[in-house]
């Protein structure tokens, strides 16, 4: 058997930076709306009343992945992250086991490149604040991807749980952000040009009448069938309504599959993030309001992971095991 390399969380955090990770995210999308990954619907259980997930795709020039991942909300009172993960990458022809890697730090890191994408496409040309509606874990990732493509040096930050927008708040300080303590997520969605939900929420936590024009809203949560985290009308207002699968969000997310039964939206009216970023469909085009829905793919952890391993062979990071 070939040796296997093991990559920890901070390996992973040291190899992909933005300037590296955002456009091979970008380019695994392509690769998926033009139908060239193999990639099968996630195949999602419910362990002890918490949503477990197993994730596979072949993503040509990356290889296989495959994840398996959690999501406890109730594990930062254990002292654990909210989100664990492994995930294995396979060399595509040869079927050989590659790479194991920490799949937390992957996770939030290619979700935050994927919103960075978004951005790109579509985010107001005018500068202004970013707003992050949940300070958990993968807020900083966020923050630091997104303002990777959006420049900005204001954050605004709403959480319902007082300790962890103060830990945030005291690293985005830290990192050159001025931040502002929005006292509701409809004070910080008037705040923002840039609004991010990345909560664990099962309710809408943004209303469309809190929303204007010129904005872009990214929505990470709300990862069930039956979870929302944007109401009917916020659905309704968006000039453009982009997805990183309309198959994953109509089978994952209420957000996009409730809307689409009740008849607000049209099928046709949602473009995926491939489309937009190979030309296809059109990204921001005036001073308009733009959604960003995702409920995450394995394209983006096999294009993460294959470029984690390539780096990390040539800077010699990362533990050799054989089997």
């Amino acid at each position: 058997m070939p040796k296997i390399l093991l990559l920890r969380g901070k390996e992973l955090e040291e190899l992909l930076m933005p300037e590296v990770l955002i456009s091979e995210i970008e380019n695994a999308f392509i690769k998926y709306s033009k139908n060239e990954t193999v990639t099968p619907p996630r195949t999602v259980m419910w362990v002890e009343g918490n949503w477990w997930g197993i994730m596979q795709s072949y993503v040509p020039g990356c290889g296989v992945g495959v994840k398996v991942v959690s999501l406890i909300p109730q594990n930062p009172s254990r002292g654990l992250p909210t989100i664990q993960a492994l995930v294995t990458l396979f060399d595509g022809l040869s079927g050989s086991p590659l790479a194991v890697m920490e799949g937390g730090v992957l996770t939030a890191l290619r979700t935050g490149a994927a919103s960075a994408v978004s951005a790109k496409y579509l985010a107001p040309r005018e500068a202004g604040p970013i707003g992050i509606i949940g300070t958990g874990y993968q807020a900083r990732y966020q923050l630091r991807f997104v303002s990777h493509v959006y420049k900005t040096e204001e954050v605004v930050i709403h959480d319902i749980r007082p300790d962890q927008m103060k830990t945030f708040k005291a690293w985005a300080e830290n990192e050159g952000f001025r931040v502002i303590e929005a006292v509701s997520s409809e004070d910080l969605v008037k705040k923002s040009k840039v609004v991010i939900e990345a909560s664990t929420t099962k309710e809408p936590v943004i209303l469309g009448k809190w929303l204007s024009r010129d904005q872009h809203v990214i929505s990470i949560g709300a990862h069930a069938k039956d979870y929302r985290a944007l109401d009917d009308e916020a659905i309704t207002k968006f000039s453009k309504v982009v997805v990183d699968s309309r198959r994953a969000v109509l089978e994952e997310t209420g957000d996009i599959r409730i809307p689409l039964e009740k008849g607000l939206i049209k099928p046709e009216n949602v473009a995926e993030l491939g489309e937009v970023s190979s030309g296809f469909k059109k990204g921001r085009e005036s001073d308009e309001l733009t959604l960003f829905k995702s409920v995450g793919l394995a394209i983006q952890d096999a294009a993460a992971a294959a470029l984690a391993y390539k780096l990390a062979k040539s800077k010699g990071l990362g533990v050799e095991i054989e089997l």
